[in-house]
């Protein structure tokens, strides 16, 4: 994992240390109580700490996004500490331009060790005043064995850009939604085209009054799914102005891969990228999964449609 750019020091703090946000806390202190002297009552950090945090706890934080995650835009926080001292995160936020959330569970994190902590996104923020730069930052609510507390801030690093993608994603699919619904249906119908099996998969459509224009101008294949006779993608043309009478767009489908994995290892094999236009402008793809019930059909159909596993790709 490559190390998070970190905060300028303060005080006497190092250069290139992360700013420790210095935070005596006398009515709402973080994590469990202090310990004490045999004898000694416990004061409970709710009441009281035992100071702010000292200079050397430090964190790297790299931000990332799983596949698995994707669909419920939940992205991990790699969190290194690089101080000496071993210390208990409560909660960790993410905030950014593009979109921020907040960890619902917290991480022990010893001395040169790196601990994931889950962070559930909040809404998109789209339009012009976003801009293209995420400008992140996180913060981390510590407490250390002794109950010391405090909010570390660092500036993560974000080595495969996924706040960006994550942002242009959910803005295309906020700006489509604006004008034409569009949603997976349920059922899968199965037939044979000269001796291939092919599955029906459904796009459903429909237009939002008083909405933009969209057009709907692809849909990407996946690792598990293609279009018959073809490798890449769908090629269609659904435009809200002039909708299919019937509110259907039907993708004929086979597999792509009939390997060992292609099932037991699906992350994103049922979720179909779209491209769309709206108002003329191109809009980044932006997502459509799969409900349970269809995962489960098109998990069916591959398995028939493919016979007996192998170890090779489909042609």
């Amino acid at each position: 994992m490559a190390g998070g750019r970190r905060a300028s020091g303060v005080g006497g703090t190092p250069a290139g240390l992360v700013v420790v946000g210095v935070l005596a806390l006398a009515a709402c202190g973080v994590g469990g109580p202090p310990p004490t002297a045999a004898g000694s009552s416990s004061v409970p950090t709710s009441l009281t700490s035992r100071g702010p945090l000292p200079s050397s706890v430090t964190f790297d934080v790299e931000v990332a996004q799983a596949r698995s995650d994707r669909v419920a835009r939940v992205v991990e926080l790699q969190v290194r500490n690089t101080g000496p001292v071993d210390v208990s995160i409560a909660r960790a936020r993410l905030t950014s331009v593009f979109v921020s959330g907040e960890s619902e569970e917290g991480r022990d994190v010893d001395a040169s060790r790196m601990r994931r902590v889950r962070v559930a996104l909040g809404a998109a923020v789209c339009g012009p005043a976003a801009g293209d730069d995420p400008r992140a930052r996180v913060e981390l609510d510590v407490t250390t064995a002794d109950g010391r507390t405090g909010t570390v801030t660092v500036t993560p690093t974000d080595e495969t850009d996924d706040l960006r993608r994550i942002h242009g994603e959910d803005c295309a699919a906020a700006a489509v939604a604006a004008g034409l619904r569009v949603t997976l249906a349920d059922g899968l119908a199965v037939r044979d085209v000269d001796g291939t099996s092919v599955a029906d998969v459904t796009l459903l459509v429909e237009p939002v009054p008083g909405g933009p224009r969209v057009r709907i101008v692809a849909v990407q294949s996946t690792t598990l799914l293609r279009p018959l006779g073809s490798t890449g993608q769908w090629v269609v043309d659904v435009d809200s102005a002039v909708p299919p009478p019937d509110g259907r767009l039907v993708l004929a489908t086979v597999p792509a891969r009939c390997d060992l994995h292609a099932i037991a290892e699906d992350k994103r094999g049922t979720v179909l990228g779209v491209q769309a236009v709206v108002d003329d402008v191109e809009q980044p793809l932006f997502y459509v999964a799969a409900s349970d019930a269809l995962r489960g059909a098109l998990y069916d159909y591959v398995t028939t449609a493919c016979g007996p596993a192998t170890d090779a790709r489909t042609g």
